[in-house]
């Protein structure tokens, strides 16, 4: 099947966070273009095709300049999506940052396992943000798809993450539906994992989401999630991030 316009291509960029790399002052960079359809994803843009024809390309060149331009400024860039990791140019960006200096920090679905690898092994990232969206028996229920194989793509990029990433989290959006035993079975499958993050499903204004009859759907409030990281934390450590 042919992929859309736009599709692996990198489309926007975000001069400045100061929260989407833990402790850093960072750009983020956003690529069009998912293989999952997580009915509360508010990105929809850069995942529905009708939605990703409209953008175009950013011109990378001139947008590395400007990156460059930022150095004594920026401590590094989050590239994110979409799933960036399906982006045949990603090796290559991602190589310019590194001689640039800049920390890199990887948004993921983690159903790409061995480009996690090769941009592991190539030096290339220097934080992950490895996105857990269910307890593995719910996974089809929560990614929109139903096959086994992207459970198991996820499960050697944990391990991958776990023995090669040089610093990591997981993390899961608490989306409506979701339980707290559900969040339980995700700690228990972590285990000895570094890092669990959970953070509260909030539906921007002005956002899309994959699909909008989640908007109206109760979700785990921030105290109730407050209220379990003890339990979780019984399993691996967990913190909230509101």
């Amino acid at each position: 099947m042919p992929k859309p316009e736009g599709f692996g291509k990198l489309v926007y960029a975000q001069p400045l966070s100061l929260i989407d790399y833990p402790g850093k002052l960072a750009a983020i960079l956003f690529f069009a273009g998912c293989n999952l359809r997580c009915p509360f994803c508010y990105n929809a843009e850069l995942v529905l095709p009708e939605l990703m024809a409209a953008f175009s390309p950013l011109p990378l060149p001139l947008l590395l300049e400007e990156l460059r331009d930022r150095r004594d400024f920026l401590d590094g860039v989050v590239v994110t999506g979409g799933e960036p990791t399906l982006s045949s140019e990603l090796p290559e960006i991602l190589r310019a940052l590194k001689n640039m200096d800049f920390l890199v920090k990887l948004d993921t679905n983690g159903t790409q396992p061995q480009a996690l690898r090769e941009l592991f092994e190539g030096g290339l990232v220097d934080y992950v943000a490895l996105d857990i969206k269910a307890p593995f028996p719910r996974y089809s229920q929560f990614t929109g798809f139903p096959s086994p194989q992207v459970v198991a793509a996820v499960q050697e990029s944990i391990e991958l993450v776990r023995r090669l990433a040089s610093d990591y989290e997981f993390r899961t959006t608490v989306a409506p539906g979701l339980r707290p035993e559900d969040l339980l079975a995700i700690a228990r499958e972590l285990g000895e994992a570094r890092r669990y993050v959970v953070q509260p499903f909030l539906a921007p204004k002005g956002k899309q989401l994959v699909d909008e009859r989640v908007r109206e759907r109760p979700a785990l409030s921030v105290e109730e999630l407050r209220s379990l990281l003890p339990e979780l934390s019984r399993f691996v450590p967990t913190e909230l991030r509101a």
